[in-house]
């Protein structure tokens, strides 16, 4: 059984890899690339605040780090170095959320 899983996975992931170099090279050839490559991370940056998933993290994270650090000081395993870096993603995570709904009201305010 653990062949048949194993087999299932790599097929899948090779096939994954070889669309995803498909589209590239493709991509790479229509439009040259340096043209390519700045047309993909325009539209990774344009795209990505505006993905739900986006927002789902940033809250999910949100709630889930004052739970971990109330567990950790519970539990004794309090760190002050892991909660300077808890408190920076905090920080991370409430950005990209800003970043989400100010994209989401510039879309708004570009269709109105």
């Amino acid at each position: 059984m653990e062949t048949v899983v194993a087999v299932y996975l790599a097929v899948g992931f090779l096939t994954g890899l070889a669309l995803y170099a498909w589209a590239s090279v493709s991509s790479v050839r229509r439009h040259g690339f340096r043209k390519a490559a700045r047309l993909a991370g325009r539209g990774y940056l344009e795209e990505l605040p505006l993905n739900p998933r986006t927002r789902t993290a940033s809250w999910l994270l949100v709630i889930a780090l004052p739970v971990i650090a109330i567990w950790a000081s519970v539990s004794g395993e309090w760190d002050p170095g892991a909660a300077v870096l808890a408190g920076l993603l905090w920080l991370f995570y409430l950005a990209m959320l800003r970043w989400h709904y100010r994209a989401k009201a510039r879309v708004r305010r570009r269709t109105e």
